[in-house]
């Protein structure tokens, strides 16, 4: 289209021109002695402007031939470059649809520029994790990482390691993305993992309280990390009495009440022998939130005052009457203080509510004492057969 409507004008000025000659009177005298030529001025524009557009054509050739090395190579560059683009696409496309091996063989042979390089050995190094081909995702990563930006090449060598639950080597490179990235959100969330693994529970606070200021962590999720990081801090401290003291007392109330941190918290002290800040957790945590396995277990913990615990025990039961474990609680602090009726009797309640070895063998426990053998085998025999039930 452009040619055309070149030649349009072209054809245009000439007509100009022939009609400008043919009343223009006008003429050029070109003299180099002994020569003497005469034209008429529109020849002579004509002339001229054959000599400019030829003098200009002839440049433009001298030129391009002169750079017709550069250009062929340029020429070059582009389809190779348009190959390496569609192998990256193909790799990254064979990848994404889980065909791993064939993405590493696409990927590894990227060889392009450096950025596309990198790039390519880490959605290889990727692949190879993904078949378990760990030494040469290692190679690949390698690698990449001798880029002059080798941050996708840490975070993918910290997410891979922490597949494969390589907690130590995945903070190594995620620290080291830090050095590059400190506000990296990306990175925190596999920090957490990485810590959370390696049981470092203080840390793992301390991110998830970073990661929740950031709106990287919702409300929920961050309730879980809390819960788990406080539960691990209990666990870490149950050979250490005050430490554990120290700790349990720091903690927020909702977290002290929580039943699961209650049950783990005083089983903890129990061990270390402080029964009586055991039943006192408990305590505090069934009069926020009732729960079972905290019922269950109170009756197994004797503080130094097992009558108050009786007491407090029964008027839980005026509230639920029917909670067998609570019932069973009792029937365990009766026997503890001899008094054999009343746990013989809550022992029976408990077996009303709901059959369970625990009340058939703490009866049994009490016919022996009596002397009923007879009595004891049944409930013996009755708790057995629960047992194989369940199992």
């Amino acid at each position: 289209m452009r040619w055309l409507v070149s030649l349009i004008v072209i054809a245009i000025m000439a007509v100009g021109l022939a009609l400008a000659g043919r009343y223009d009177p006008g003429y050029v005298v070109l003299v180099y002695p002994p020569w003497r030529a005469e034209l008429s001025f529109v020849s002579f524009l004509l002339l001229l402007a054959m000599l400019v557009t030829g003098a200009y054509l002839l440049t433009r050739l001298a030129i391009i031939t002169l750079n017709l090395p550069e250009a062929v190579k340029a020429r070059h560059q582009r389809r190779e470059a348009e190959r390496q683009n569609a192998l990256f696409t193909d790799a990254l496309a064979a990848y994404l649809e889980g065909r791993y091996q064939e993405a590493e063989k696409l990927a590894s042979r990227i060889q392009s520029d450096p950025q596309r390089i990198q790039l390519g050995r880490v959605l290889a190094a990727r692949s190879a994790a993904e078949i378990r081909a760990y030494s040469r995702r290692d190679a690949y990563l390698a690698e990449a990482r001798e880029s002059e930006s080798p941050l996708a090449a840490l975070f993918a060598e910290a997410e891979t390691r922490l597949s494969e639950r390589d907690a130590t080597g995945a903070l190594t490179a995620i620290e080291a993305g830090k050095v590059i990235a400190p506000a990296h959100t990306a990175l925190s969330r596999l920090e957490l993992k990485a810590r959370q693994m390696l049981g470092q529970w203080d840390d793992v606070l301390k991110l998830a309280e970073q990661l929740a200021k950031s709106n990287a962590l919702e409300p929920a999720a961050l309730d879980h990390v809390r819960r788990n990081a406080h539960l691990g801090n209990i666990r870490r401290r149950a050979s250490d009495d005050k430490g554990l003291l120290e700790y349990w007392r720091k903690l927020p109330e909702a977290f002290r009440t929580d039943p699961v941190n209650a049950l783990e918290a005083a089983n903890a002290f129990k061990e270390l022998g402080g029964n009586d800040t055991a039943v006192d957790i408990l305590e505090a945590a069934l009069n926020t939130s009732w729960d079972e396995s905290l019922t269950a277990r109170y009756g197994q913990i004797v503080g130094k005052n097992p009558l108050k615990q009786i007491e407090r025990a029964e008027k839980w039961l005026t509230e639920h009457p029917h909670d067998g474990a609570l019932l069973m609680s009792l029937a365990d602090l009766c026997a503890h203080e001899k008094l054999w009726g009343k746990a013989q009797s809550y022992a029976e309640a408990s077996l009303a509510v709901a059959p369970n070895v625990d009340a058939h063998l703490a009866l049994a426990a009490l016919k022996e004492q009596t002397g009923q053998m007879g009595e004891a085998c049944r409930h013996l025999k009755k708790a057995l057969e629960l047992c194989r039930r369940a199992g």
